[in-house]
């Protein structure tokens, strides 16, 4: 399995941002891809995923296919509350299944899981959450630590919570042009904000820069990949 942490894909429609998660995604064996909108469906089918639409349905799945290996597209109702709830409920079980089982076999002995989120601005928005709404607040500061990966995209960045951009290891940023996400990228920038923002803006569909460790690097997706 490729090895990473958390990572946020960040970009317009049809800029690349999904297909760069398809990639991603694609040679891991227990993948939770959590993804509110029916458009999914038929790529959703493409990469071998099963779609799930309730909670319980989804513990119940993972819990029994833990050990083989499973592709679940948890696909919720658009409601706003019910997005944020089930995105942190759905991370809370992670969490704790990740943990009890590693109190049972062994930390290096329990499988990785991975939990991917497409449309982050819909289910983990920039405001304040309420205590019981924190389970994907946790998993953002130390899902890594339960054998836990993470990937998140979004169109627009300023629209979600720092929680989560503030806990990045690694971003891949595709073309944005609202004046709001650009200064979040400079944000993210820091020393070099102003002058990544405005690349991000000259950026080409399928062109990105992937930022790591401080460095920037350019990069354009082809195919087939």
């Amino acid at each position: 399995m490729a090895k990473f942490g958390r990572i946020g894909l960040f970009g317009r429609s049809q800029s690349g941002k999904s297909t760069m998660m398809d990639r991603i995604l694609r040679h891991h064996r227990r993948v939770i891809l959590f993804d509110a909108l029916p458009a999914r469906a038929a790529n959703a089918a493409q990469e071998g995923y099963t779609q799930i639409t309730s909670v319980s349905d989804l513990i119940e799945a993972v819990q029994a296919n833990y050990w083989d290996g499973f592709r679940y597209w948890f696909k919720p109702d658009d409601d706003e509350d019910y997005l944020v709830l089930s995105l942190s409920d759905i991370s809370k079980f992670m969490v704790d299944h990740q943990n009890q089982n590693a109190d049972r076999y062994g930390f290096d002995n329990i499988p990785e899981l991975t939990l991917a989120v497409d449309e982050m601005a819909d289910c983990f928005p920039n405001h304040n959450l309420s205590k019981k709404l924190n389970g994907f607040s946790r998993m953002c500061r130390s899902g890594r630590h339960s054998r836990i990966h993470l990937v998140g995209a979004t169109q627009r960045p300023a629209e979600v919570s720092t929680k989560f951009r503030g806990q990045l290891e690694k971003r891949f940023l595709f073309n944005l042009t609202e004046p709001a996400d650009l200064r979040a990228v400079a944000e993210m920038g820091a020393a070099r904000g102003r002058e990544l923002a405005d690349a991000v803006s000259l950026l080409k569909p399928l062109e990105y820069i992937r930022m790591e460790n401080g460095a920037y690097t350019r990069g354009k997706l082809s195919f087939p990949g």
